[in-house]
């Protein structure tokens, strides 16, 4: 950015070029004129910058991209679930707008087309349990969705006829297990099934749809 007394400099060397060629007043005053002009918006832009700047450091920069890091995501899901509630890593935790949502991949519990949970699930289950039952959520309801992709169910369709049945069901089981294995009263949890109307990825791939196949167990704020 140039400074104001390098502008000024560059204006004084102009002038003195312009009294040496011989040039009449009226010249001299249009250029100094446009010069002055040139200067002020040099020094508006200077001005502009600058506050750009003081923004950017302020959080609106540098400081706001670190905080959305892995490692800053990561630090912000501990303050949430304690370290030592063993949950699985495939668990991602993050803050919403209506309390805590614990989402898992379908193939931590479930294996394709089926409702049954494997043991794997069952143990994080186990973990999920006593974490909704620690003193800090205890009073919280807790609503328990499935998810599925846009692939109509195929292998199972005499008793899922469509994925409404198949997510529903799943949810379900969940349900079932956190209250009668897990300990969590069954007048604080509830299930929900949606198909697949609430995709995490509208894509077509594999990975696409296998992020969209979850289950998703929510710590409703108390009062929601």
């Amino acid at each position: 950015m140039m400074s104001k007394k390098l502008v000024y400099r560059f204006a004084l060397f102009c002038l003195l070029g312009l009294l040496s060629s011989g040039c009449a007043i009226p010249g001299l005053k249009e250029a100094n004129q446009r010069l002055k002009e040139q200067n002020d918006r040099l020094v508006s832009e200077n001005n502009r910058l600058e506050q750009e700047l003081g923004s950017f450091r302020g959080g609106g920069g540098a400081d706001a991209a670190v905080a959305n890091t892995p490692e800053r995501k990561e630090a912000a899901a501990d303050l949430l679930i304690p370290a030592a509630s063993g949950i699985d890593a495939n668990v991602q935790v993050e803050r919403t707008a209506e309390g805590i949502k614990l989402t898992i991949p379908q193939q931590v519990f479930f294996a394709s087309g089926k409702t049954e949970l494997t043991s794997n699930g069952k143990g994080v289950l186990q973990n999920i349990g006593q974490l909704l039952n620690n003193n800090a959520y205890s009073d919280n309801t807790v609503r328990v969705e499935g998810h599925t992709d846009d692939e109509p169910v195929k292998k199972v369709r005499d008793r899922y006829p469509t994925n409404w049945e198949l997510s529903t069901a799943r949810a379900c089981t969940v349900v079932r297990y956190l209250v009668g294995s897990a300990g969590v009263a069954k007048s604080r949890i509830y299930p929900a099934g949606f198909a697949d109307t609430r995709p995490l990825s509208n894509g077509k791939s594999i990975d696409s749809r296998q992020k969209n196949r979850r289950v998703e167990i929510t710590i409703l704020n108390q009062g929601a």
